[in-house]
């Protein structure tokens, strides 16, 4: 009896001591800023990611993201090719992803931030991304929001009338995948 008790203890802890790794089955990254007083929206797609994340382990967390900048969506097809050709703003063809890596994650009350550096263009700064993490068994929902500086990674040039702060939101349901 105690060697069954041992052995289902020593199961017990090697399955809660595997990694909670993240495969995304969707996500949706949004952005919005003010030009001349109104709002403009837009989104990216083509997000490919590697999460890494147990809330019982923040030490260990690990997300790294990027996306395809040439995915830019903000409804108005001139609009988008000047996003993406212009050296002032994405300049696509040199720069062609969009990168977020995880420095690390905290607990604050029933949530989390996470610090990352984020990379657009030639310029990685780091970022402070507040977010909320639901699980229901092997399903999850990342949702987070922050504010950044479009000047910071040198987007948007000195356009006249546009706002410097970017508000850039992140919904991502993943499912959970073993580690072998």
């Amino acid at each position: 009896m105690k060697k069954i008790l041992l052995v289902l203890l020593f199961v017990y802890g090697y399955v809660n001591s595997m990694a909670q790794i993240w495969k995304p089955q969707t996500a949706n990254i949004s952005f919005k800023i003010k030009m001349l007083g109104a709002t403009v929206q837009g989104k990216f797609s083509g997000l490919v990611s590697s999460i890494k994340f147990d809330p019982n382990d923040l030490a260990n967390a690990s997300i790294v993201a990027t996306v395809d900048a040439a995915t830019i969506d903000t409804d108005n097809n001139l609009r988008n090719k000047h996003l993406r050709e212009k050296e002032d703003f994405f300049d696509v063809a040199k720069y062609p992803t969009i990168k977020m890596k995880t420095l690390k994650i905290e607990k604050e009350g029933n949530n989390y931030i996470g610090y990352f550096n984020l990379t657009m263009k030639a310029a990685t700064k780091q970022i402070k991304l507040p977010f909320v993490f639901y699980q229901e068994g092997n399903k999850a929902t990342f949702q987070g929001s922050t504010v950044i500086n479009r000047r910071d990674w040198k987007v948007g040039g000195g356009t006249w009338g546009m706002s410097d702060d970017v508000t850039f939101s992140i919904v991502l349901n993943a499912i959970r995948v073993i580690e072998e």
